[in-house]
């Protein structure tokens, strides 16, 4: 048994056409370690491009810094962010200030909330379809 079971499992998961829109999710729980989306995103697939880093992963924020680097991201890219994942996504979009058009956070801590736009103040994995539902909201 790992020790850290939200480490196994690639450090970023992808669903949806490229061609599309992204939204870029920063998840610090691990979620989606069998290499697919939570199930309530994959409606988003049909849209969206989503691009889900699994940031207890090893690799996960330096992946996502590269795509955001090199345009590896159809934009706009919405950025969505758990919890707290909030300050190392932060120092990751501090290097690039202009690859997001949105930073939609969920349940950040009271420091971050000037941040982004906060969707939610519940303590809501970001699996959750009231999660995708707001998402879907400040995307639209």
């Amino acid at each position: 048994m790992t020790a850290h079971p939200e480490t196994e499992g690639p450090p970023v998961v992808t669903g949806g056409d490229p061609g599309q829109s992204t939204i870029l999710v920063f998840d610090p729980n691990g979620l989606a370690k069998h290499g697919e989306l939570p199930a309530t995103w994959r409606p988003l697939t049909e849209r969206r491009r989503v691009v889900w880093c699994r940031v207890p992963a090893d690799g996960a924020l330096t992946e996502a810094a590269e795509l955001l680097a090199d345009g590896g991201l159809t934009p706009p890219v919405h950025v969505v962010c758990g919890a707290q994942a909030v300050h190392p996504v932060l120092r990751v979009l501090d290097d690039q200030p202009d690859a997001a058009a949105s930073l939609l956070l969920v349940n950040p801590p009271p420091e971050a909330r000037n941040t982004g736009e906060v969707i939610t103040l519940e303590d809501l994995p970001l699996g959750h379809p009231e999660v995708v539902a707001a998402v879907e909201r400040a995307t639209a």
